[in-house]
């Protein structure tokens, strides 16, 4: 015997049976789903992908605590034991009222459901100074798994409790919303730092990173520095690192995986608006437009992509859960693609993602389509397709295409007071503006008639022009202060070689790896590209050269990347010397010209960047960049300039 049930009537009986689970019987057919439909208008292609994708909500949450389930079967044979995921909840929260609007269920089910959620969390579910864990059980709502306590996930449920206490307007909802909200500290997530930490665990305290660059944490700070109890400094807004890269003259902020340039768009409707640093919905154009262009490009290595199947984002994938993504940045692909990436964005890029979603319906509709809609992710060159689906890729999925099509979530949040003050804070003014793209820094190097003396002692350096680097040069990780890490460069040269000195101010060295892993260690690097068309990772005709000091002052670790791997001071093609002092270390060298393949000239210009990286024990490691910046093609980089300068006559 099969039975199936859907939409209201397995709601209303699943309550009926709050002590126990309703178990499904069936066999898995297209007609249980209903069969792909061709030539749909695009309405009713939207119509149906999001009343599919809403079924995941409405059969999966557990009707007695408002707990949905992290994954779960695309098919109905078969089934996932999955964790309760709070980010799902809170995208749950908010796609419940998508349903009452749309007619898929009704509000007096809705609301309870947003009532039984909200008393949940605010009694039982376990939580820490207010933060929920990223993973719960999906019974008694308890740490599962081993979770972390999660800001980002305790954010994005927040988003989801403050949109339900908004559309619902129901005293109790918005009263135990709003208890929720003013019980996260948000200031003991700081652990004493300017930028929230990443995550707690009983077993090991703060995560040593932060949550200190551009992805989908701007909703995650907007309500802390909103919050009414536990607020952080504005100051905490300008902690985040914007670092801007292009790819196919697509200027925008860098970071590869697609769901980071979408998630707080879905209660925030950043058109037009700007808070000094960027336009982030232009932002969001530029990178969905780059995420696109990226597969097309690729498309001659990946059967997968093309100009209307591309999407690269955080996805399940034919040997796990990866977070997918393109370029400006560092991009990891394999040829998979997430319907959630294109559709997601259709806020963004209307025409491509429509034609992207009727693609995938269409033409992949008989491997990925299934009772919640399109599966996850697939890649035709492993001709493998999931047959799961994920709670935080449904949730946007639903809830952007929404906007796209009524703005419902935006009109909703649009008077919220927390949201109006946090952007308040952040500074956010009416207008767009363009991501600022400053020319890469331009340095004069001195020449040294008979070189520089490679001892480690820096005696014949005075005099000469300082590159400083610091947290305003920081490329990832978290300084506390000036003793942490600091560090300036001075160049030098001649008709022989490029002379440099490098300063470092680090109290806590760390010193344990050779060779080809000396990055690890605290370390400088120095990146070259002598032809000036763009310094490309792993050409060998562009150098990254890596240096750490030694505990025998007489012996500085050298290691050449690009070049097949090699200690280039073996051939004496490179010298270095240095010490350790008690406040940090100093390197000295010269780089020989006919190493880098470079033909020096007076009024000649070299491209090229230092950086220093600090590891340490018990926190967050960084790495300080001169300047770097991704740059039209894929791992293409733009460097500094560095012009030789005119030896002096006389």
């Amino acid at each position: 015997m099969k039975i199936i049930f859907f939409g209201q009537s397995f709601k209303r009986l699943s309550f009926l049976f709050l002590t126990g689970h309703l178990i499904f019987f069936s066999v898995f057919s297209s007609s249980a789903f209903g069969a792909i439909k061709p030539n749909l208008s695009d309405e009713e292609l939207l119509e149906t992908i999001q009343k599919q994708t809403f079924q995941f909500f409405l059969r999966e949450t557990n009707p007695r605590n408002g707990l949905v389930p992290d994954r779960a079967s695309n098919k109905f044979e078969l089934r996932v034991k999955s964790p309760a995921s709070i980010a799902a909840v809170g995208f749950g929260l908010t796609a419940y009222a998508v349903g009452v609007e749309r007619g898929w269920t009704d509000y007096a089910y809705a609301s309870e459901l947003a009532r039984r959620t909200l008393l949940f969390f605010r009694d039982q579910a376990q939580h820490e100074h207010g933060f929920f864990y990223h993973f719960l059980d999906s019974e008694a709502g308890r740490r599962t798994r081993g979770a972390e306590v999660s800001p980002i996930d305790t954010a994005l449920f927040l988003a989801g409790a403050l949109f339900a206490a908004e559309y619902y307007d129901q005293p109790e909802i918005k009263q135990m919303a709003q208890e929720i909200y003013e019980r996260v500290d948000f200031e003991w997530m700081l652990n004493g730092g300017q930028s929230l930490a990443l995550s707690w665990t009983p077993e090991r305290g703060f995560n040593k990173h932060r949550w200190d660059h551009y992805d989908e944490s701007m909703i995650m700070y907007l309500l802390a520095m909103a919050s009414p109890t536990h607020p952080i400094p504005a100051e905490s807004w300008k902690q985040i690192s914007r670092p801007a890269g292009s790819y196919a003259d697509y200027h925008l902020i860098q970071m590869p995986p697609l769901f980071t340039h979408q998630y707080s768009h879905i209660w925030i409707d950043f058109k037009d608006k700007n808070d000094g640093f960027a336009d982030y919905f232009k932002n969001s154009v530029n990178a969905t437009l780059a995420n696109r262009q990226f597969a097309i490009d690729q498309q001659s290595r990946y059967a997968t992509y093309d100009e209307n199947t591309w999407g690269l984002t955080a996805s399940d994938g034919p040997s796990g859960y990866r977070a997918y993504g393109a370029p400006p940045g560092w991009a990891q692909h394999d040829g998979t693609v997430a319907p959630t990436a294109c559709g997601s964005s259709i806020v963004f890029t209307p025409k491509e993602s429509l034609a992207c979603l009727r693609n995938l319906y269409e033409n992949y509709g008989d491997k990925l389509w299934g009772r919640y809609g399109l599966s996850d992710a697939f890649n035709v060159d492993q001709d493998w397709y999931s047959d799961q689906v994920l709670g935080i890729d449904q949730g946007p999925l639903i809830l952007m295409i929404e906007n796209y099509r009524s703005g419902l979530i935006w009109q909703v949040m649009q008077n919220a007071s927390f949201l109006k003050e946090g952007m308040q804070k952040a500074g956010f003014k009416t207008g767009s503006m363009e991501l600022s793209w400053p020319d890469p820094p331009l340095y004069e190097i001195p020449y040294t008639p008979g070189g520089k003396q490679i001892d480690g002692y820096l005696r014949d350096w005075n005099g000469q022009h300082e590159i400083i680097l610091d947290r305003t040069h920081k490329e990832n990780g978290y300084v506390e202060n000036m003793k942490d890490l600091t560090g300036s460069v001075r160049l030098a040269w001649n008709e022989d070689a490029l002379y440099f000195s490098v300063k470092v101010i680090d109290e806590s060295l760390i010193l344990r790896k050779s060779g080809k892993s000396i990055w690890m260690d605290d370390a400088i690097e120095i990146y070259i590209d002598p032809d000036g068309d763009g310094f490309y990772w792993n050409n060998p005709k562009d150098y990254q050269i890596g240096m750490r000091p030694h505990e025998d002052k007489n012996h500085v670790e050298v290691w050449s990347w690009f070049q097949g791997g090699d200690d280039p001071s073996r051939s004496g093609l490179i010298k270095a010397n240095g010490y350790i002092h008690e406040h940090g270390y100093i390197l000295e060298g010269a780089i020989d010209w006919n190493y880098i393949g470079f033909q020096p000239k007076a009024d000649k210009v070299l491209n090229l960047s230092v950086a220093i990286h600090d590891i340490d024990r018990n926190r967050s490691e960084a790495k300080f960049q001169w300047f770097m910046r991704s740059a039209g093609g894929y791992q293409r980089f733009e460097l500094a300039r560095a012009v030789l300068k005119q030896p002096e006559k006389g």
